[in-house]
């Protein structure tokens, strides 16, 4: 093994310690100093078991020298394997990669000065404000809307994702690092397209909320002038444009779900991995309560005070709300669904067979409600498939 392949840079988090970050190709480790002093000492000497023994003596000899074979098997060696990507999504598919995005983020990457970025959302927010602030009857439209309206709907939706994935790609090539394709996956029962910014964690805290926002930042961008037309003439497809890209701004800022909020979220209080983080305190104050043995002390107990009490509090509230959402919210719709659902196809055959204009609001809860049941089976039979395949993997053993 190469070690003078492996990068070491400071990781900037909250944690009351000193953190860096390795990183061998599409790699990366979150560790602490003293992992560190042995890699530089493998780095400096050639021959892996000099470089053992100065580690030691630097240590003081509070190691053997099978103890710190064992740490470079277990922390260092799996840099230079390419591991299978860990699974963010139930289903994901590669539509662009990096090189067919290259010129788009290269050329917008300007975009991303402060005072730009400081207008556009001032303005955008105060459009947007002062719009939902004086508009009445917001579900109500004036002209009904035809095959070619939802069409162009559903266009300008896929564009409209497409553009905000690029401005994530764009703030990358701002601070200098690349970035990864464009893709569709499947989170829990929510289809969303991602883009591949994995080198993010080598930027500092401030950097990387910078390309979190990215996305919100150019649907902004799209969104003001679209505002500024409704404002003055009040078209119907342009206030079902801004009610749909608002609905998308608070679904892509929820910092629960594994969206653009939650990596913001986690940026903000310094704590990688901050639902696994999350799970691992919930498990310790459940061990607590039981008066368990405590094998491992939870990430909470090394931050730093302020950002100590914002996980504690991020903690207890995305438990509530994932209890939340799939104790109530999926059962209520489900219930929903079976008892409401029939009688809306009836609708639906009832004004068909009557030659009558359907409304578009029935063809928008009967494909809306369609595509959330469709999801949430698909999120069903994978969690399923999954636990069926630890039993089966547990019985082999």
């Amino acid at each position: 093994m190469n070690y003078n392949q492996i990068q070491i840079s400071p990781f900037h988090s909250a944690s009351g310690e000193e953190r860096y970050l390795l990183s061998n190709g599409n790699n990366f480790y979150e560790t602490g100093a003293p992992l560190v002093d042995l890699l530089m000492a493998l780095q400096r000497n050639p021959i892996e078991n000099l470089a053992i023994e100065e580690y030691i003596a630097l240590s003081g000899g509070k190691y053997t020298h099978s103890q710190i074979k064992n740490v470079i098997e277990k922390h260092i060696a799996p840099l230079f394997v390419d591991k299978p990507k860990k699974r963010t999504f139930l289903y994901e598919r590669e539509l662009l990669d990096a090189g067919k995005i290259d010129s788009f983020s290269d050329k917008l990457s300007f975009l991303f000065s402060p005072v730009a970025m400081t207008a556009v959302f001032a303005i955008g927010l105060l459009l947007d404000i002062y719009y939902f602030a004086t508009a009445s009857n917001l579900l109500v439209f004036n002209n009904s809307a035809g095959l070619y309206t939802i069409g162009f709907l559903l266009a300008f939706a896929v564009f409209s994702s497409f553009f905000h994935e690029l401005g994530h790609a764009a703030a990358c090539k701002h601070f200098g690092i690349k970035h990864g394709a464009i893709g569709f996956g499947l989170y829990l029962n929510f289809p969303v397209l991602y883009t591949d910014v994995t080198r993010v964690w080598t930027l500092e805290r401030r950097q990387r909320c910078v390309v979190n926002i990215a996305g919100v930042y150019f649907q902004f961008l799209l969104l003001i002038p679209i505002l500024g037309v409704l404002l003055l003439t009040g078209n119907d497809i342009c206030r079902y444009i801004v009610l749909i890209m608002n609905l998308g701004l608070v679904m892509t800022l929820n910092p629960f779900f594994k969206f653009d909020g939650y990596w913001l979220m986690t940026d903000i209080l310094g704590v990688a991995n901050l639902r696994q983080r999350s799970n691992e305190l919930l498990g310790y104050l459940f061990a607590k309560i039981r008066r368990a043995e405590i094998t491992k002390t939870p990430y909470l107990l090394t931050l730093k005070p302020v950002a100590k009490i914002g996980f504690l509090v991020y903690s207890l509230i995305v438990n509530v709300f994932m209890g939340y959402y799939f104790l109530y919210i999926i059962p209520k719709f489900l219930y929903g669904f079976i008892t409401e659902f029939p009688h809306q196809i009836q609708q639906l055959v009832i004004f068909t067979a009557s030659r009558v204009s359907v409304p578009f609001s029935l063809i928008r809860n009967i494909g809306s409600q369609l595509l959330f049941f469709a999801l949430i089976a698909y999120m069903i039979w994978n969690i399923v498939k999954s636990l069926k395949k630890k039993e089966n993997a547990q019985t082999i053993k």
